[in-house]
């Protein structure tokens, strides 16, 4: 008689942390929405080069000042409840991805309030759905040798950068609609095309470095960073 052997027991994040991260998320994500649903002024949208033109500066404020505190939030989060210390490596690391992915969701909240005055009807999202996994699964690449708890932590932290923004510049776009409907159709479009996506890109991320405590384990020892 053979028997299948048991995969060895690997870390877990505590669930109540992140049930509360989404719970962050949850509120950071509303309050862009609301605040991108209002009357803001809308740059140029120019062909060529940038593609905005004529940037009014409360818009700048706004992303600027929404950028900044997505970032602090995250980076605070992160390191207070999840333990994520961003001198190491793996915390440089992250910190990078989500720098980065807010620095390109300003810009895409930007091109998507420039195409709010040209635009007629809805518009055509490609690319789009890669705005949240991506940094997700960079986050988690770079943690999944601390494990498969730090792996998933890395990768859902980078939802408190990203998912507000890209609800915010979503709800640019349909801020011509009233607040109540820009706020609605942001919210919607963060669901379908943000929310799912990195939750995707968690699992993965999570898989990843259980795969490498198992590893760890069946090499003997423990070599798992933590």
């Amino acid at each position: 008689m053979t028997t299948t052997p048991v995969p060895p027991p690997v870390s877990r994040p505590p669930r109540a942390d992140l049930w509360r991260t989404v719970g962050v998320i949850a509120v950071l994500c509303v309050a862009a929405a609301a605040v991108g649903g209002l009357d803001w002024p809308l740059p140029d949208r120019v062909v060529g080069g940038p593609q905005v033109a004529a940037v009014p500066t409360s818009l700048a404020v706004l992303l600027a000042v929404s950028t900044v505190l997505c970032l602090v939030v995250a980076s605070w989060w992160t390191a207070r409840i999840f333990g994520l210390r961003l001198r190491t490596p793996a915390g440089l690391a992250w910190l990078g991805i989500v720098v980065a992915a807010a620095l390109v969701l300003a810009f895409n909240a930007l091109l998507l309030a420039a195409y709010a005055g040209v635009v007629v009807g809805a518009i055509i999202p490609v690319f789009h759905w890669l705005f949240t996994p991506v940094p997700a699964l960079l986050a988690g690449a770079v943690s999944m040798r601390r494990g498969a708890a730090a792996a998933t932590t890395a990768a859902v932290s980078t939802g408190m950068v990203t998912l507000p923004l890209f609800g915010l510049g979503w709800a640019l776009f349909h801020s011509p609609d009233g607040l109540a409907g820009a706020a609605a159709s942001a919210l919607w479009s963060t669901a379908i095309l943000g929310v799912a996506p990195l939750g995707l890109a968690v699992l993965v991320a999570g898989g990843w470095g259980r795969r490498y405590e198992w590893r760890a384990a069946e090499a003997g020892g423990n070599k798992v960073r933590r």
